[in-house]
């Protein structure tokens, strides 16, 4: 019988309410959870995502003028199968624009366009393929693909008052752009990315250091370390193998064969590791001046934050301070925690200093301390009558000299303290300036607190000066133009961290320990512990293993979906046993199995897609009645399908053909939605993951939040306001009508084949060149006022910037 287990989920969407997910877990009992996992395994044995891959023989065809290449005949077997036929060729235009949007992300130029159709070579395809894969542009376009499965963003998410700044994620970002760009080996890509720090010594190219920004730019959850390492763990296993490693936080993943102690072997892992204080340099800064002022700036800010800091820790064991905190810590020493906290901010002290003092004085009394006993003795004296009694007491005391101190009985008849306010005093002077030789030198070891250490113990209003501080300094270093790139790096701990189970997620409930180790239904027998250090670098090579099945399916998969239009494994970050099986298992296995083959090249895996007859399809497919029915959704791929640009694409394109595109690569985000907004490529858009502008929210943009294994296509109003209001469209139709190319011509007629040649790459039909004058002159005609002449030649640029043919790739 399966026991019901409630849990109470609390979570924030944005600046919305909070939202109350009541979740009812029905977990097996403890005895059937291991036969329920040796169940799952044994069923995965046979499960595609998790055989080896393999090297399938390609079908053959009695007679085929169609397949050019390898990827065809699987594609074409699948054809046959359904009694369908693929489409025809598309044509040279449609395909120059498909490919540059594909590989660069924008459209060609009408001369690009007119030289590719009439380029006679027969390598003229090829030729193009290679020149669009070696153009820095590339990497531009690929990146944010793969920054979608990053989580990328420029900040934190919401954490309170401190900043949510991260100055350096823009390092990732340029990172991801170079190694596509230099076709780095997706193996190697993904080691850097996990364990960049365990393999560049001290003399090696720091820069790729950069590449950990993949484990360190999520959302920070209000700083709670847990959930920053669940995220961690998601976007590592569903990122690159395609595993809800994840659904295995609180119980055994109902599905796929991965216990929960497998969840908390990789925990530790992540746990073993930390952020460094410092992040390291990723090279030396290319304008000393600049990073000299930077550097002054920034040691005045970091000092004043030290200073303050530094000064509340030195506090504690000034003589003023050490009095209050006596007085209060006798006052509540049989108080509770939580009362004598109360009792400690009525009196404007920390909370943990007078704790510790209570402990203290406590351990004292029970002991029976000789330095203490005079205090406890004077303590317990009336208040009206502390005068008169005070002799009596120290003459008591002195009877018994082993009970009391000399120095202290000694200075208590000298100075006869009128109250304990100045028994205090006598104390606070004795411990504030004791030496290492002096009898009292150990008194105030339980309140010595580094400066390192008591942020976290400052009152409130401590705390938010911190944060001011600290702002103000992350601010610098995202602004400044002298701040030098650093590495948003983990390093391992001085001691690895061995994880236990956390018991239903809770980690508060502490169950057996586990070994950091990798995944035990892929390993199997081979399985070891993890030894050198976190077990990143371990993991890391495990994930990027030639043998594991399920790191280069998955890439695979991905690559031809950005390509094709949709997936081969319509799942793409869940290849689990619930996962949809691939419409081509074959076809999957043959591209995985050669992407090893070829290095592990990206660059390689895409021009092999490119250069098939599968790509080169026509949208409009051969008996299109026939096939919608057959095939409604294009699983088999008779024809392309027909792709809406992306927010990126659409934002590049429309800056592209105005001419205004700002081509410069790599450095810090910019600005993309305000008012007075950059003219860069989208993929340098600052990224605000706590508020996102609803610019991107309206065009389906990737959550920040969490791994995003594709992006959702809606079709809203927003999208057509935007296209009709947007200050954008407005001011890149402006520029088009107001190029000085544009203002050169007299004729209408040659104006309105320039707007089509420069929006559209592409002359208009006899049609559309008369519906664009009959527009111009039927406007003109209703105003003869020459300050509207412009904004007619404006709208039209609008109006073909909002067409389907240039939002849409056929």
């Amino acid at each position: 019988m399966k026991s019901p287990f409630i849990v109470l989920q609390f979570f924030r969407i944005g600046h919305a309410p909070i939202i109350y997910a009541l979740t009812v877990l029905f977990l097996l009992p403890s005895t059937d959870t291991g036969k329920a996992i040796s169940e799952e395994v044994t069923n995965s044995s046979s499960h595609w995502a998790f055989s080896p891959i393999k090297n399938p023989p390609p079908p053959k065809f009695q007679q085929n003028d169609w397949a050019e290449t390898t990827i065809d005949r699987f594609i074409l077997r699948k054809i046959k199968d359904a009694k369908l036929n693929p489409s025809k060729k598309a044509t040279r235009k449609t395909l120059i624009r498909r490919i540059y949007f594909d590989l660069l992300g924008h459209p060609p130029k009408y001369s690009d366009t007119e030289s590719f159709i009439n380029n006679s070579d027969p390598n003229a395809y090829v030729s193009l393929v290679d020149n669009l894969l070696s153009s820095p542009k590339f990497g531009e376009k690929w990146a944010r693909h793969w920054l979608d499965i990053a989580r990328y963003a420029d900040t934190k998410g919401y954490v309170f008052q401190e900043s949510r700044e991260y100055p350096y994620a823009y390092a990732y970002r340029d990172w991801v752009i170079n190694s596509l760009n230099q076709d780095l080996p997706y193996n190697k890509f993904i080691v850097y990315q996990l364990a960049a720090d365990k393999i560049i010594k001290n003399n090696g190219n720091k820069k790729n250091l950069a590449a950990m920004g993949f484990l360190t730019v999520g959302r920070r959850f209000l700083n709670r370390n847990p959930d920053i390492i669940d995220d961690r763990i998601d976007v590592t296993f569903r990122g690159l193998m395609g595993l809800t490693v994840a659904c295995s936080r609180c119980h055994d993943h109902k599905y796929d064969p991965i216990p929960i102690s497998d969840y908390y072997s990789l925990y530790g892992v992540f746990d073993s590791s930390t952020e460094p204080s410092e992040l390291p340099l990723l090279g030396v800064p290319n304008d000393l001046e600049a990073y000299n002022s930077f550097k002054s700036i920034l040691d005045s800010k970091q000092s004043e934050i030290n200073s303050y800091l530094e000064k509340r820790s030195k506090e504690l064991i000034q003589k003023s301070f050490i009095e209050k905190y006596l007085l209060t810590a006798s006052e509540g020493i049989n108080l509770s925690t939580d009362e004598l906290k109360k009792l400690a901010s009525s009196k404007f002290l920390l909370h943990e200093p007078t704790i510790r003092w209570r402990d203290h004085l406590k351990a004292k009394k029970k002991s029976g301390d000789p330095i203490y006993a005079a205090w406890f003795k004077l303590y317990s004296l009336k208040e009206d009558s502390f005068i008169q009694s005070l002799q009596l007491s120290l003459n008591d005391l002195e009877k018994n000299e082993s009970k009391a101190n000399k120095t202290i009985l000694s200075l208590l008849k000298k100075k006869s303290p009128s109250s304990m306010e100045e028994v205090a005093q006598i104390y606070a002077s004795l411990f504030s300036a004791s030496k290492l030789t002096n009898e009292f030198h150990n008194e105030l070891d339980h309140v010595i607190i580094s400066s390192s250490k008591i942020f976290s113990l400052l009152e409130t209003k401590g705390q938010q000066h911190v944060r001011n501080l600290r702002r103000n300094l992350a601010k610098i270093k995202t602004t400044h133009h002298g701040a030098p790139a650093k590495a948003m790096v983990l390093v391992d701990r001085s001691t690895p961290r061995e994880p236990r189970i956390f018991e239903r997620g809770n980690p508060n409930n502490k169950g057996k320990k586990v070994p950091r180790q990798f995944l035990g239904f892929l390993e199997d027998q081979q399985r070891m512990p993890y030894t050198e250090g976190s077990g990143r670098l371990e993991m890391a090579r495990s994930i990027a293993s030639d043998t594991n099945p399920l790191t280069s399916r998955v890439w695979v998969n991905r690559v031809w979906g950005h390509l094709m239009g949709s997936h081969l494994v319509s799942t793409p970050s869940d290849f689990g046993l619930r996962s949809t099986p691939p419409s081509h298992p074959e076809l999957l296995d043959y591209l995985a199995f050669n992407f090893i083959k070829d290095g592990w090249s990206t660059k390689k895996l895409i021009r092999s897609i490119l250069l098939s007859s599968t790509y080169k399809q026509s949208s409009i497919g051969l008996k299109e009645t026939e096939t919608q029915q057959i095939d409604p959704e294009n699983r088999i791929f008779t024809r392309a399908n027909r792709k809406r640009l992306d927010f990126e694409s659409f934002r590049d394109s429309i800056l592209y053909v105005s001419g205004k595109l700002d081509t410069t690569m790599y450095g810090r985000s910019v600005d993309i939605t305000s008012s007075n907004y950059s003219n860069r490529r989208s993929i340098y858009a600052r990224i605000e993951r706590q508020n996102l502008p609803p610019v991107f929210r309206t065009f389906d943009f990737a959550s920040p939040d969490v791994h995003s294994p594709k992006r959702l296509e809606t079709t809203v109003p927003q999208q057509a306001l935007f296209i009709l209001n947007g200050k954008l469209i407005q001011d890149q139709s402006t520029a088009i009508a107001n190029s000085p190319r544009f203002n050169q011509l007299t004729k209408n007629n040659d104006k309105i084949t320039l707007l089509y040649q420069q929006i559209l790459s592409r002359n208009p039909s006899s049609e559309e060149l008369l519906d664009s004058l009959n527009f111009i002159t039927s406007t003109q005609s209703k105003n003869k006022r020459t300050d509207v002449v412009y904004p007619i030649w404006n709208q039209l640029a609008q109006a073909l910037l909002s067409t389907n043919e240039f939002i849409f790739v056929d």
